[in-house]
């Protein structure tokens, strides 16, 4: 049988009088099936679009919905890349455009650099460090801007030194789109991507009990907060809502009403008066992440001081590790990624809340598996007994 493409229809030459191929089903309302069926697709005569004389429209299981112009939404994108710093502008090219990018000098020759974390709602040039309770700076030299594939950066030395290796995680969120968000008593700006799982929010502190609407349609299970007009510690909140964690430094579950002893809803976060997340008059930005299947992942596990153990189940291979010590005594935020290993046991890792260089060893290693990860050392870092640990796993899905 001999097939061929005619004006974008598939013809069988050997039955040229038939009406092979694969057509959209045509017709005005009165035609439409009598039993409608999710994933349904035609083409209606009696609506519109755009000037065309008919609109593509689908079955989404309750109602016939246009599909003719309709932008397709956001990838899901998350990457990891290394590069060579130039001491000269460079571009670096992602997949997508990101929305939150943390870069760190990894280079062990080198003096040592923090995290920079840059992201598109506050704008280009503007950075936080994880490595520091210092408010929000400005260089010219550092991310200069914001690109449909990646970024562009300055001479800076800690995010371009020439000759250093480097790397960045990117994070597409709603590139750069925010919008203003009513749904708590606080009004927020708010990009969020549910396909991504991640919105970006910026608030102004109320110093009284406050709600803040984080625009995901699902409750977040991990929030990161940080004060940006002065100094202060970061603020995470994750599976214990009664307890803090802070990011910039090195103590497992603190003990406090941060979050109103309330879980986050799909909706809104919970705040009470604190100066670190809702100080009177202060500007504050929030980064909060949600499940999303074979893509992002925040748990816990319980450490066994074992080697290859326990198992952990995230349901995907990760690209990303961040693992953090929530009970038993204080200990590094450890930090690994496929990028800087060459193989699934994860060597290398770096700490998040200080400068230090890349750190190479067993003791503290992480082995990636098909579906999740074991911890490889035995230290208090990642494996202690009795202690409880929490997560952040991604993978790449550019």
């Amino acid at each position: 049988m001999a097939i061929t493409k005619v004006s974008g229809e598939l013809v069988d030459l050997n039955e040229s009088t038939s009406e092979s191929g694969l057509k959209i089903p045509t017709g005005n309302n009165t035609n439409r099936p009598a039993t409608d069926v999710a994933g349904m697709v035609r083409n209606n005569t009696n609506e519109t679009s755009d000037s065309s004389a008919s609109c593509e429209e689908y079955y989404n299981g309750a109602a016939w919905k246009k599909i003719n112009n309709v932008a397709l939404p956001p990838e899901k994108v998350f990457q990891t890349i290394n590069w060579t710093g130039t001491a000269a502008e460079q571009t670096i090219t992602y997949a997508n455009s990101p929305d939150l990018v943390l870069i760190k000098n990894y280079d062990t020759s080198s003096n040592s650099d923090p995290w920079y974390w840059f992201d598109s709602t506050r704008g280009a040039t503007k950075y936080i460090q994880s490595a520091s309770n210092a408010a929000e700076a400005t260089d010219a030299q550092t991310l200069k801007s914001f690109t449909s594939t990646g970024f562009v950066l300055g001479t800076n030395d800690a995010v371009n030194g020439n000759g250093h290796n480097t790397y960045g995680f990117g994070f597409r969120v709603n590139g750069g789109v925010t919008s203003s968000n009513t749904d708590g008593s606080t009004t927020s700006t708010v990009q969020a991507n549910n396909q991504t799982g991640i919105s970006i929010v910026k608030y102004t502190g109320t110093g009284a009990n406050a709600s803040v609407g984080h625009g995901l349609a699902v409750a977040p299970t991990l929030i990161i907060i940080k004060k940006l007009n002065s100094t202060s510690d970061w603020v995470g909140g994750a599976l214990d809502w009664t307890k803090y964690l802070e990011p910039n430094g090195t103590p497992d579950f603190r003990t406090a009403n941060v979050w109103q002893n309330t879980a986050p809803t799909d909706s809104v976060f919970t705040l009470t008066t604190g100066g670190d997340s809702n100080g009177g008059g202060n500007e504050y930005i929030a980064y909060c992440f949600s499940d999303i299947a074979n893509y992002s992942k925040v748990g816990s596990y319980n450490g066994t001081g074992s080697q290859g153990s326990p198992s952990v189940n995230v349901g995907f291979k990760p690209d990303l590790l961040i693992v953090k010590r929530i009970t038993g005594g204080p200990e590094q935020w450890w930090v690994g990624n496929s990028a800087t290993n060459s193989s699934d046991h994860w060597t290398n890792w770096m700490p998040l809340q200080s400068n230090e260089r890349l750190q190479s060893d067993t003791i503290h290693s992480i082995t990636v598996t098909s579906n999740g990860f074991e911890p490889y050392g035995t230290s208090a870092l990642v494996n202690a007994s009795g202690s409880s640990y929490l997560y952040l796993a991604f993978k790449i899905n550019s």
